[in-house]
């Protein structure tokens, strides 16, 4: 479900008739019910840009409502519009109802992930705002399960606008392209594309387009991904040009892929201040293991040698006693680098005796999750994270904290900077010799 922006987030268009909410979708597919069904989580979310592609096609969210409450509320009442027992004059009644009886009708004042506080508006414009786009998006949805289940007898979309003039000119370049209906144009150019885009894709058989060849753009539009930095965590990804961002993808796929709500959540933590991402954790878990499993397979091979794999975050227990030792991370997120894992450094541990075995490094986020002991490396600065072992020995992860990621532009991030299977003979002679201190934990 796509997010509504705060005034001044996003650049908006003029919003659409209720005439054209009926010439446009007909309430109510019954895909686009199932999609909003299918919802699986109500999130409150500071800014529109902490969400990402999959993850809106998942949750529901208003930018800078900060109630889940009040955010249910919206969403079964857009649900139940969907569905046809509500239109949008109703809801929007309702939702002002709703939304001036919890004191959030009007301006606001929010205090952001940032601990600043920014003035929120909910107005009569907004309330369309939210209503246009997330119609759009779940009628989008039920059209794209309706193109797949007839693209035997309707192998191709063509592109279509509104003809009038409130069109987008970048969209009205794409006015009349067809493709096959499992052509990689529709991943990203699968409308909507923008805030209150009103454009559409509609299903053709083989034989008209061939009658109506000469008068349809039959190529892909050759147009040059931009970056695009995003403004809450200042990574600069490439999307595609004119579609906001946010838009490139097929929504009507992404509720059965993960990619996107991973990205979301590594952006939400890296956005946020490290006390806010460390208290994520546990919520985080299935989806780091998620991410981790791949990546991990991927190292393993070495089939990975420059993306980060994503390992979780530093616990808020953790983060205390680094900040009680006048270590101050500027996030929580922890990544571990794929040299680490088969590599030089992996070779030489491998050598030694001491290397990580395939199956704890396809198990370290959880033994991450659960560490035996933290401790300080006095000589290097380096945190030293000590994870659950056996037989005398334990994973010893050493993090660099404030590790600047330059490959792949996201910014500052902590990375481990060498794992391997420490004696623990060792580290309780380091502590005695006063290399290394305890910050908290036994070294039994």
């Amino acid at each position: 479900m796509r997010i509504a922006a705060d005034p001044g987030d996003a650049p908006l268009q003029a919003a659409a008739s209720p005439q054209e909410f009926a010439r446009a979708f007909a309430m109510p597919p019954e895909e686009a019910v199932r999609y909003m069904a299918a919802r699986d989580a109500v999130r409150v979310s500071y800014d529109w840009h902490a969400l990402w592609h999959d993850e809106h096609a998942r949750a529901f969210t208003v930018s800078r409502l900060a109630r889940a409450d009040l955010l249910q509320g919206l969403y079964e009442m857009l649900a139940r519009s969907v569905a046809g027992d509500l239109s949008r004059r109703d809801w929007m009644r309702d939702a002002r109802a709703l939304l001036a009886d919890a004191g959030w009708w009007g301006e606001k004042q929010v205090i952001g992930p940032d601990g600043e506080a920014r003035t929120t508006r909910f107005n009569p414009a907004r309330l369309k705002l939210i209503y246009d786009v997330n119609s759009r998006m779940a009628h989008a949805a039920g059209r794209w399960e309706r193109i797949q289940a007839a693209k035997a007898s309707h192998p191709f979309l063509r592109y279509v606008t509104m003809h009038d003039e409130r069109v987008r000119q970048s969209h009205r370049a794409w006015d009349g392209v067809t493709l096959p209906v499992d052509d990689p144009w529709w991943q990203t150019h699968y409308p909507p594309n923008g805030w209150r885009c009103r454009c559409r894709a509609v299903s053709m058989r083989a034989s008209e387009v061939e009658a109506r060849r000469d008068a349809l753009k039959t190529t892909p539009p050759a147009e040059p991904e931009v970056d695009w930095k995003n403004p809450k965590t200042g990574e600069v990804r490439r999307v595609p040009w004119a579609i906001d961002p946010g838009f490139g993808y097929n929504v009507g796929e992404a509720a059965a892929r993960w990619r996107g709500v991973i990205d979301a959540a590594r952006d939400k933590v890296a956005g946020y201040a490290a006390s806010i991402g460390a208290r994520l954790g546990d919520d985080l878990a299935a989806l780091v293991e998620r991410d981790w499993a791949g990546w991990i397979g991927d190292a393993l091979a070495r089939r990975e040698r420059n993306r980060l794999g994503w390992l979780g975050v530093i616990s808020a227990r953790d983060l205390a006693h680094l900040r009680a030792a006048g270590i101050a991370p500027q996030t929580a997120e922890v990544m571990v680098r794929p040299g680490l894992v088969r590599g030089p450094k992996a070779d030489r541990h491998e050598d030694a005796g001491n290397a990580i075995a395939a199956d704890a490094w396809r198990a370290l986020p959880a033994l991450w999750r659960k560490p035996v002991a933290l401790l300080l490396d006095l000589k290097s600065g380096k945190p030293l994270w000590l994870l659950p072992g056996a037989d005398g020995r334990a994973p010893q992860l050493a993090v660099e904290v404030d590790f600047v990621d330059k490959k792949s532009r996201r910014g500052v991030t902590n990375a481990v900077k060498s794992a391997y299977l420490q004696d623990m003979a060792i580290v309780r002679r380091r502590v005695a010799a006063g290399e290394v201190r305890v910050l908290w934990g036994a070294l039994e």
